[in-house]
């Protein structure tokens, strides 16, 4: 017989209309008489919690908070990256780097180039390590320096 009149409860509580079966209920029953009491009393502290309407906050109140939060506030790193010039020129020199990069990463490396492994005055003679007849021959710096001289005066462009 409780569980009907507790789910009851808060109904007669509120006094939503006519309950005589809760009201013969509560006669009898000294632990449901005991529960509405308690509810009772609880209700009452609720009510003494709620604020009343006409409760607003002073003039100048947000903007008091607004500021204290703002002075409160530690300035970050990344300010500096705003909308200022150092930003844009970060920006700039990054997206250059970033080019520079990727283009060097993309192109391929050129193999065919050869590095000479010959002396400056060989290679100036025009002659190289495979030839068999090597024009100098870096014992004689005399005849050596005549190669190099002819080998100069007779350079044209595209001989090779």
């Amino acid at each position: 017989m409780h569980e009907p009149v507790k789910g009851r409860l808060e109904d007669y509580l509120r006094g939503g209309g006519p309950f005589p079966e809760v009201e013969a209920h509560l006669r009898v029953c000294q632990s449901c008489q005991a529960e509405v009491a308690s509810m009772r009393s609880q209700s009452l502290l609720l009510r003494s919690l709620q604020v009343s309407e006409d409760l607003e906050p002073s003039p100048g109140f947000y903007g008091r908070v607004m500021s204290g939060i703002s002075s409160q506030a530690r300035p970050s790193v990344w300010n500096l990256f705003g909308e200022s010039v150092f930003a844009k020129r970060l920006a700039f020199a990054s997206a250059s780097f970033l080019l520079l990069l990727g283009s060097f990463l993309i192109t391929p490396a050129d193999t065919d180039q050869t590095i000479a492994t010959g002396s400056p005055e060989a290679v100036l003679a025009g002659s190289s390590p495979d030839d068999q007849d090597e024009r100098i021959t870096l014992q004689d710096p005399e005849k050596d320096r005549e190669a190099v001289l002819v080998n100069l005066a007779s350079w044209r462009q595209g001989y090779q």
